[in-house]
Parts: structure tokens; sequence; C-alpha cells
């Protein structure tokens, strides 16, 4: 089946999905908890992955061929958009799927792969596989027959199943510890609305809730943002799902260790300035809370937990604000609220992460307008941001360059096209949404050895000279085809290597793949590929921008920070 005949059949799924979207919300209202404000958006977003996965699939053909066999394991928090989003582009890529859905939301799951089948994809090419995550999920994610994992789960998941299979072909977005920097200069309501809906939407179950505000002193001290941010999570709804007017709906399952300590245990210096308390008694239902007082290096700036709790900082200027938000491991979402726009393009520039706010809330991606997906410990393995032009890349085997004049004439016209500008693909008007590409200044290592092609040498020195990436070199033995190589064994390479981006591993030597990982450090085991708009994004750092345009309505006014 071609990639337009799939495309097809993924259109008239999306169909499905708008004509039993009220069915598709009241399932999740019942199976997860979530509030029909929360539902309704995932369902249009599941409608949008389906649609942008048929298109994007038209261009993947050219040389390439797909994986196999892709286990999709995906959350219970996002219930029908992530796993839908991971079986589309699975399919959509030419690849038998299989779906072991999360043991929490097992209901939504089967509807969804339901309106999959009623329109037209084949059961055996979607098989739907409920498992506990025990010796059972273990087997299935481990068994040979699997040619690739798409994961969106915790990072130490990611670190669990590449323990059990060293070779697993791994895709996964991970963990997330997101911040929003209040500056001296912020509009005081917008920051607090939207600081209270990104805290507190779907009780803080989110990957890319923020569960941290970086606030400037001047703004710490002035008693209207205080009452206004007690106030705003006070009058929050607490309550089921099902009913409209609820705010925030109960916790998938009794807090685990680490949301319990958030919830209830304060650290030297900490105080509430809303006390979370348990309304059931199986803990369930909570209402939630904010700590003031986090301090810099403390387990709550650290630690990413998965419920309704907010903590505070307290920053003495910008500098130190941006220092402490780039502080933690993780790199998914973060924000700023700041009428500054030399403010606004100093952290547009500085911030790490994936997904970066402007003057809005940091949760919500949307397909295509803002592709998703972290830096650092928020992704792991030969990934792409999910919703983006290079996601479906990922689910096919690519076809080895001829010619290095091919390669390199192929990539100079997408660097010049696409990854040197910052694009905005849906061109709205009370907000700009840039899709653009940042190189690596923490670092890419290129593992190496006599196998690797003199032109896949000269390649990798073309793009670091292009596109500005710090790029150095490790080889068991002296290589002089690679500027400045480091001589050394694998294992004293795991040893030295410090904080990276990823390894590019083009040598046929063993890939301590969990050795570096228990160092936050990902590899991508590729070889290079025939297609430069294929190859190039694989050396760089995607980064979807996102900026709000109007205030209060009025749009063009406020900051508009170049990018």
């Amino acid at each position: 089946m071609g990639a337009v005949a799939r495309g097809e059949i993924l259109e008239r799924a999306a169909e499905i999905m708008e004509i039993e979207r009220t069915q598709s919300i009241s399932i999740m209202s019942r199976d997860a908890g979530k509030t029909v404000a929360e539902a309704d958006p995932e369902v249009s977003e599941g409608i949008d992955f389906a649609r942008y996965y048929a298109l994007s699939a038209r261009t993947k053909e050219e040389r390439s061929k797909p994986l196999g066999v892709v286990l999709v394991v995906p959350p219970w928090n996002f219930p029908y958009a992530i796993p839908l989003g991971g079986v589309c582009s699975a399919l959509a890529a030419g690849n038998t799927v299989i779906l072991k859905p999360a043991p929490e939301t097992v209901a939504t799951a089967w509807h969804f792969v339901n309106q999959l089948w009623r329109a037209g994809v084949p059961r055996r090419v979607l098989q739907f596989l409920p498992t506990r995550d025990d010796h059972i999920g273990q087997k299935l994610i481990t068994h040979p027959g699997v040619n690739a994992v798409i994961l969106t789960g915790a990072f130490e998941t990611a670190t669990l199943f590449t323990s059990w299979k060293p070779t697993l072909r791994l895709l996964a977005e991970t963990s997330g510890k997101n911040a929003i920097v209040i500056t001296a200069s912020a509009d005081i309501d917008a920051a607090v609305k939207d600081l209270v809906q990104s805290a507190f939407g779907h009780a803080g179950q989110k990957c890319s809730a923020a569960s941290l505000a970086i606030v400037d002193e001047s703004i710490y001290s002035n008693p209207a943002f205080i009452r206004q941010l007690k106030d705003a999570t006070e009058s929050l709804s607490v309550g089921s799902g099902s009913h409209y007017a609820t705010s925030v709906g109960p916790i998938i399952q009794p807090p685990s260790e680490k949301l319990k300590r958030a919830l209830t245990t304060l650290d030297s210096g900490e105080s509430w300035l809303v006390e979370p308390k348990q309304l059931d008694r199986p803990g369930y239902s909570w209402t939630p809370g904010i700590k003031l007082g986090i301090a810099p290096g403390s387990w709550s700036h650290k630690n990413e937990w998965f419920g309704p709790v907010l903590g505070i900082m307290e920053a003495s200027d910008f500098d130190t604000a941006i220092a402490w938000q780039n502080q933690v491991q993780y790199g998914l979402t973060a924000g700023i609220h700041s009428l500054d726009v030399e403010e606004c393009e100093k952290w547009i520039e500085e911030v790490q992460a994936g997904n970066i706010y402007v003057n809005r809330g940091i949760t919500g991606a949307i397909v295509n307008r803002q592709p998703f997906g972290g830096w650092k410990r928020s992704s792991v393995g030969a990934t792409a941001k999910a919703g983006g032009p290079n996601y479906l890349n990922n689910l096919r085997d690519w076809d080895r360059p001829l010619s290095l004049k091919e390669l390199t004439a192929s990539s100079l016209k997408w660097w010049e096209s696409i990854g040197s500008q910052a694009i905005d693909h849906a061109g709205l008007y009370v907000e700009r949404n840039y899709q653009r590409y940042k190189p690596s200044k923490r670092g890419i290592v290129v593992r190496i050895d006599a196998s690797v092609t003199s032109d896949d040498i000269r390649f990798v020195k073309w793009v670091a000279e292009k596109t500005k990436t710090k790029i150095s070199w490790s080889s068991e033995s002296s290589d002089k085809r690679a500027p400045s190589v480091v001589i050394e064994s694998v294992e004293r390479l795991v040893e030295r290597v410090g904080q990276i981006d990823k390894v590019r591993w083009l040598s046929r030597e063993v890939i301590p793949t969990l050795e570096l990982l228990n160092k936050g450090i990902s590899v991508d085991p590729r070889a290079i590929c025939a297609r430069g708009d294929i190859e190039m994004p694989r050396w760089l750092l995607e980064q979807s921008v996102s900026i709000t345009n109007h205030r209060y309505g009025n749009v063009g006014t406020g900051p508009q920070p170049r990018i």
C-alpha cells in the first residue's frame, strides 16, 4: 500500500474522529478523569495528527523503506492524542504497528483503535495488545520481531527499556521540569492567568506543565502578584472530569513517592502560599498547591513531579532567572512573561528547551504550528519533534549516499531554504509560531573507526562549518582524516564525556547505549543517509518558538521580539 492510499485511510479516520468527538470526550472523562475543557482539544489534536502525517508521508518514500514492526507505548495523561500520533505516524511511514496502551487508559485506546479499523486500517497492520507493565510488557518490548519502539513517558522508563535491550531502537519523548520566568516588566494579570493554567490544567499531569515560576524580586514583592496568584488558584473548582464546572480533575492514581513529597513536604526555607488538601480517602482528588521559597539547586527546583503543585523561586535579576531555568537536566518546555523586547530576545536565544513560549501558557502545543519535543533528558534516541516535518524520517530506513557531491548539494539546498531560517507555517495574526534549528553549543561527539568512509568524515566537517555546530571526534586509534581526534577506548569515552547533546555513532563497535544514557546522553547510531533534507536535521536542535502577538485582543501590540 503506497503513501497516498495510507493517507486516504487516515483521512477517513479523521472524519470518523470528528463525528464521534462527544463519545471520545466522554470515554476520556470516565477513563482518565479528564475535564471536558482538556479532552475536547485533545480530540482535535488526534485529528490533526492523522491528517498531518497522512500529508507528510507522501514525501518520505524516495530512497527509503519502512522499519518493519513499530511498537507504540504511550502514556495515560493524553490517552487519545499521544497514542494516536504514534500509531498514525508509524502507519503513515508504511510500518506494521502494535499498540500497547497504558494500563490506566485501555478503554480510550480501544475506542480510537476501532475508529482506525473502521476507517480501513487492516487488523493485521494495526494490532491492539493491552498488557500490564510487568514481565509480559517487557517481553513485548524486547521481542526480536519489534524493529522500533515509540515511547512517551519518563526518562527513567526510557532508561529501563534500554537496560532490557541496549540495541533497542527507541524513539522517546521524555520528562520535563518546566518553568515560566516572570520579569520585572511583566503584565501581572496575564502572567498569573497563564501560570495557573500551565501549572494546574489536567491537575498538573502534563510533561509540559509548569511546576516552577521564577519571579523577579520586584514582582515577587508586589502584593498584587501574590494576592492574585493565591486567589486564582483557590478559585479553581476541583471535582469530577465529567462536570462542566470542574477546572482541576482527579489525578490518575494515588500519589507516587515524588508527587506525595511535592504535595505534603516543605524543605528548608519553603512555605505554603496555598497548601494542597486531600479531598478523598484514596487520594485521587487534591486541591492545587503553591510553595514559596524554592531554593536554587533544591529538590523542588530540580525534580519533576506529575501533579497539581507549583513552586515559586525569587530571582534577584534577569540573568539569574535564565540560569536557574537552564540548570535542570530537562529541556522540554519553557516560558517567559515580559513586555521588554530586549529581554524577550535575550531569553529566546539563551533558553534551553525544545518548545518555548513568550507571553502565553507553556502547554497545549498544536500539530505543525508548534511541533513538540525537547532537548537534553527530555528526548531519548534518534527521534524528532512530534507533529513536525522530521518525525516520519525516523520511521524509515534510508539509503546511503551515492556521492559526497550529491549529498552536500541537497544538504546545502535544505540549509539555505529551511535550516538557517525561522519559518512561521501557520501565519496567524494573534500569535507568531516559528520553527527553527539551532546548532549544538554543548556539542556532538562523533565516534569513528576505519569502516567510516572519508566522504562521511568530509561531510560531517562540512556540516560543522556550515551550521556552526560544535563537533568533536573520538576513535580507538589515530585517524588523520578527522581534526583533533581523541584517541580512546569506548570505556574511556563513556567515562570522560560530559554534558553534550548526543553521540553520533558511525563506528562498527558495540555501542554503549545504556552507559551513555545513564549519564543523560542519547546515541544516534544511524549511518549518514543519501538525502540532505533527512540527514541535516540530525545534526541540529529543533525548536518551536511561540509568541503572543496581541494584548487583550489588540493585535500587534506588546513586545515584538525578532527571531
